[in-house]
């Protein structure tokens, strides 16, 4: 069995592991050494913890013997991605040698019995040692939650944890091929005793090939803590209950461009367009309702900039100055022989707020929220393409997209992060030899209906390609 685990679903491995018919250790054992053979090619991880992970597996293999009552995730192989804390765990993002703590997502996934096998890269590589595209290694993966949905693509772990504050695990998650969701604002707690915030845009989320991994995965994450004052306090529902329920009756709208994305498309923009618009109108032949919204929404970052800099609404973020900054981004395009006379990275201005600039940023919020609440009267999800371009060679992306970032690469994303609805992106297939996602909104608290909708997605368009880099 070892040598089919590879492309095995998360939740199909937790099966056989319950059955008897593979043990935590063989398991860890074989996801380790594809972590050997094939990181070296893509650069995922930052840190592997290959002796820790085994003294994991170990102990899960006593509780199996021992008859403990098994987690829903026991045995299962996970990455975290590096900006998440593991205790005893370097944090390069945060500066630290050793992490203190566990997250509280990594004390959730723990308990439900997974294996920790490392932390995936983010930025904080040598230059020519980031991450790559596991369907081209000339191109990038996208930013932040880069490793994690590398790890996954590529088969080196069957689930990751990412971090989203802009779009970081859907935007990597659709140039790599793979799931990746972005929770309601809350469903996820957190937590961090190092850098005490509260954290109003940002969300951890599950990534995974498969939907129903990324629904078992959230299940564990989801959920009341005492300890954030701005978890979610009910339960959540059951994300498997309904996930295979199919697209009857649902009621699908599709948006080109938010009404407002268009001045911001690249040169192969219609052509993805087309080809996502293609899949979601096929749910139609499913039973599902789908029609094209004209709504017009405004550009939601110049409002998350400024709130953001009012409630410090990411987060922790380790000081850095725009000279750094610049420093480390010129270092990489040195290392990559990109020759352009503009500036390596361009950060938007963050002036002190006035309360004029708080209220205007406040009322445009309110008015994306209100198109969103008049919406979903009618609807029950909102599709689009995850990102408006395809990805991009290494040397031109640099250290996180020059000004693409904050420009067409998130134009459809930072939007849910504003807002704190849910959104996943699931690939629906490829354009030019390289991954397409959908993205799926909908209310918050609805992680149900868009996970239902990624799931009749991968069922009407599966993804049976595996990266050559991977092979």
């Amino acid at each position: 069995m070892t040598g089919d685990l590879t492309w095995l679903p998360a939740w199909r491995i937790r099966e056989l592991i319950g059955a008897g018919e593979i043990s935590p250790v063989d398991v860890t054992e074989h996801f380790l050494a594809r972590i050997a053979e094939v990181d070296p090619r893509l650069h995922a991880f930052d840190t592997v913890d290959a002796d820790g992970a085994r003294e994991q597996a170990a102990a899960a293999e006593r509780a199996i013997r021992d008859g403990v009552e098994l987690g829903p995730l026991h045995g299962v192989p996970i990455a975290v991605m590096d900006g998440i804390n593991v205790k005893g765990y370097r944090n390069k993002l945060w500066e630290t040698d050793s992490s203190r703590f566990d997250s509280l997502c990594v004390e959730r996934v723990r308990a439900a019995g997974a294996i920790v096998v490392g932390t995936t890269a983010t930025y904080y590589w040598e230059p020519l040692d980031r991450p790559r595209n596991p369907w081209d290694p000339a191109k990038d993966c996208g930013n932040s939650s880069r490793g994690s949905a590398v790890a996954v693509a590529a088969g080196m772990v069957p689930l990751a944890l990412g971090m989203d504050g802009a779009g970081s695990t859907r935007l990597p998650a659709a140039w790599s091929g793979v799931v990746g969701v972005h929770p309601s604002r809350g469903l996820v707690p957190h937590t961090d005793y190092e850098h005490p915030t509260m954290v109003l845009t940002q969300t951890v989320g599950p990534m995974a090939r498969d939907t129903r991994d990324c629904a078992l995965a959230l299940q564990v994450l989801a959920g009341p803590d005492g300890r954030d004052f701005v978890s979610v306090q009910q339960d959540p529902p059951d994300y498997l209950a309904h996930l295979d329920d199919g697209m009857d009756g649902l009621r699908v709208a599709w948006t080109d461009d938010y009404g407002w994305s268009r001045s911001q498309w690249v040169e192969e923009t219609p052509a993805l367009t087309d080809f996502a618009r293609k899949a979601a109108f096929g749910l139609a032949g499913l039973g599902a309702e789908v029609a094209e919204t004209q709504e017009v929404w405004e550009d939601p970052r110049p409002a998350m900039f400024m709130l953001g800099s009012v409630f410090s609404a990411m987060g922790y973020v380790p000081p850095a100055s725009p000279e750094e900054l610049a420093a480390r981004a010129a270092k990489v395009d040195e290392a990559w022989g990109w020759q352009s006379d503009a500036p390596p990275l361009t950060l938007p201005e963050q002036a002190p707020p006035t309360s004029e600039d708080y209220r205007t940023a406040s009322e445009s919020r309110a008015r994306n929220w209100a198109r969103f609440r008049k919406l979903f009267d009618s609807h029950d999800v909102l599709l689009s393409t995850t990102t408006p371009m395809l990805p991009r060679p290494l040397a031109e992306w640099g250290l996180a997209g020059r000004d693409y970032t904050m420009t067409t690469y998130s134009a459809h994303t930072a939007m849910f992060n504003l807002l704190g609805l849910p959104a996943v992106s699931v690939p629906c297939g490829f354009l030019d030899g390289l991954p397409v996602g959908l993205q799926i909104a909908a209310l918050p608290g609805r992680e149900d209906a868009i996970l239902q909708v990624a799931q009749a997605v991968q069922k009407l368009r599966p993804i049976t390609e595996r990266p050559a880099s991977a092979l």
